[in-house]
């Protein structure tokens, strides 16, 4: 996307220490901190999409050798296993009420 237009983007700073460190590496090297900021971001967003690419394309290659006859029983096996000996993580278990002394004997008189 190779345009002339500016794009206009607010850089928020929560650490000082990097406003400033910022504000003194674009003076040591004669460029604004608007310039120093876009190449240092460059550069970093080229390594994060080289890492993102990477990680897809491992994923696409589990796919690509995902193998629905060879992988299924497995599968099926597994999740049955875990039905029958795993600890249910959202078991149910009966509510216990604590019954109070029945205090004017009505309980008795029904019994």
């Amino acid at each position: 996307m190779a345009t002339n237009a500016t794009l206009k983007f607010t850089l928020r700073f929560h650490n000082r220490t990097n406003h400033e460190i910022l504000g003194l590496l674009a003076e040591r090297y004669g460029v604004t901190k608007n310039q120093l900021a876009e190449e240092m971001l460059e550069r970093e967003l080229q390594a994060a999409a080289l890492l993102l690419e990477e990680d897809l394309t491992g994923t696409l290659a589990l796919l690509r050798n995902y193998r629905r006859e060879e992988h299924l029983e497995g599968a099926v096996d597994a999740v049955a296993h875990a039905e029958a000996y795993d600890d249910d993580p959202i078991k149910t278990r009966v509510a216990t009420t604590v019954r109070s002394a029945d205090a004017y004997g009505i309980s008795a008189s029904f019994s």
